[in-house]
Order: structure tokens, then C-alpha cells, then sequence
């Protein structure tokens, strides 16, 4: 993952629940996605991106995600969430997984290519001036 190309956008602070533990005693491999994917929609959220029919946004083109060490129950855990620079329909953004307060014992890391697209059409779109000065502006 290269998140040193990218600018921190947010940081979110969350338990893990009990329900997430495999039967070897840790996070389900499937529960990182879902933190991910909550991280990156509170900050579309935090920009009121509508995603009704009729609107344009971003969705998710491609995550990848890097397993370095198990996460397991009791635990805190903050994920901190990264965007790089525009391209011309899309951005890459950038997660981290570590126990709160602990950004050098990483859990797992995560890139995604964000494309965005109409809602309606389901086709992608140049980034609108908007989003480019927000992403630009996470420098």
C-alpha cells in the first residue's frame, strides 16, 4: 500500500464487537472490509455526498487489503483514513487499522481506487471542481 501518497482526512474510533471473532479467536477476515468501508462512508457523509438517483458520487472500484497483525477481542481500535491526489474520474484512498492510541502496532492496511460516477447511470464521471479542491485540500 502506498499511503504515504495521501493526505489524513479522518481518524475513527471504534469498539470491536464480540460477533466479529473467527473460531481461532480474532477478527473475521471480512470485518476489516466493513470498518473500512464505514470509515470511507463517514467521511462522504461528512461532505453530504448524495447518493440518491440523479446525483453524483463515488463508489468503490477496486480494495485491496494487507493482514499484518490479528485484532482481538476486547480492543478499541481507530482507523485512519487517507485520499491521494485526483485523477481524472477517480482517487485513491488509503486506510490503516491499529488499536487506539497505537498507530505503529497496525492491524491491516487498505488501498481502494474510489471512481467516481451518475448514480443514476451507473457510468463514471470527471470529478466535479468540488471534489478535486477537497482532495487537493486534505494536503
Amino acid at each position: 500500500m502506498k499511503k504515504e501518497e495521501g493526505r489524513l482526512v479522518r481518524v475513527d474510533r471504534v469498539p470491536m464487537r464480540w460477533g466479529e471473532m473467527d473460531a481461532l479467536g480474532h477478527m473475521n477476515n471480512v470485518s476489516y472490509f466493513r470498518y473500512f468501508e464505514q470509515a470511507r462512508i463517514s467521511w462522504f457523509d461528512a461532505l453530504k455526498i448524495d447518493y440518491r438517483p440523479g446525483s453524483e458520487g463515488p463508489i468503490l472500484g477496486t480494495l485491496s487489503c494487507k493482514y499484518v497483525k490479528p485484532a482481538v477481542y476486547p480492543a478499541d481500535i481507530e482507523i485512519a483514513t487517507y485520499v491521494g491526489n485526483p485523477g481524472r474520474s477517480s482517487f485513491m484512498m488509503f486506510h490503516e487499522m491499529y488499536p487506539a492510541g497505537e498507530p505503529a502496532v497496525l492491524y491491516a492496511e487498505a488501498a481502494a481506487v474510489m471512481v467516481w460516477i451518475d448514480i443514476s447511470q451507473g457510468k463514471s464521471r470527471p470529478l466535479p471542481d468540488w471534489m478535486r479542491k477537497e482532495l487537493k485540500r486534505a494536503t
